[in-house]
């Protein structure tokens, strides 16, 4: 199976669970510390893309303090579910890989990408890497998370239950490889956290690890 392949696949998942995702996570953010701590980097009402917005819980926090705020997803389910939630708001449906096909380079004072990079192929991985930075201005902050481990795998999908045996591809990444690729495409690191996930919900049978990353370009 192709990078596209698997990132098709990943959109099939998410278009059959946006449903049952936007019931239960449709405006409750989880990880509420990561984003006050993201927050204290983005000059008021400063722009934002958010890479993987889904049925748009994201979009409420921000929107209601000021942001201009506009997502981008892939599953045009979510978008609908999205807009069932909390009315219309700048969303494009489109792969991930496209998002440069939609604005121009320093367009954006932030850009974060979480619970959705992990759904990339490396090489993929890599050049979004390079396209959030070229989409930042000088100084502009990216926010993204990752699981940590090694390696590729399709998981089972918890909202489909038997029918999600085995479906949700998923790719694992190393801090030190992460580290790396961030600072040879000109970011900072500011901020790092690690968070055991687990429980109804949450891919892996045994949970996994998340880890958090705040970054600044630097120029």
């Amino acid at each position: 199976m192709n990078s596209a392949d698997k990132r098709k696949s990943v959109k099939r998942d998410y278009d059959l669970i946006a449903e049952q995702y936007g019931e239960e996570f449709g405006s409750y953010i989880e990880d509420l510390d990561i984003y006050d701590e993201f927050e204290k980097y983005l000059p008021k009402g400063g722009s934002i893309l958010d890479l993987g917005c889904g049925t748009g819980r994201t979009y409420a926090h921000f929107s209601k303090k000021g942001y201009q705020y506009v997502g981008l997803d892939f599953s045009n389910k979510m978008k609908e579910k999205a807009f069932d939630l909390h009315g219309e708001f700048p969303y494009i449906v489109d792969d991930i890989m496209n998002v440069k096909a939609h604005f121009d380079a320093d367009s954006f004072g932030a850009v974060f990408a979480v619970y959705s990079l992990f759904h990339l192929p490396k090489e993929d991985f890599e050049q979004t890497i390079v396209n959030i930075r070229d989409l930042l201005k000088a100084g502009g902050v990216f926010l993204l998370s990752y699981q940590k481990g090694e390696g590729e795998e399709f998981v089972d999908e918890p909202y489909l239950k038997e029918e999600g045996r085995g479906i949700l591809y998923m790719n694992y990444m190393d801090k030190s490889y992460v580290d790396k690729l961030l600072k040879d495409n000109g970011f900072e690191t500011k901020y790092e956290a690690e968070k055991h996930e687990e429980g109804e919900g949450v891919i892996g049978e045994d949970g996994n690890d998340a880890v958090y990353v705040i970054a600044k370009k630097q120029k």
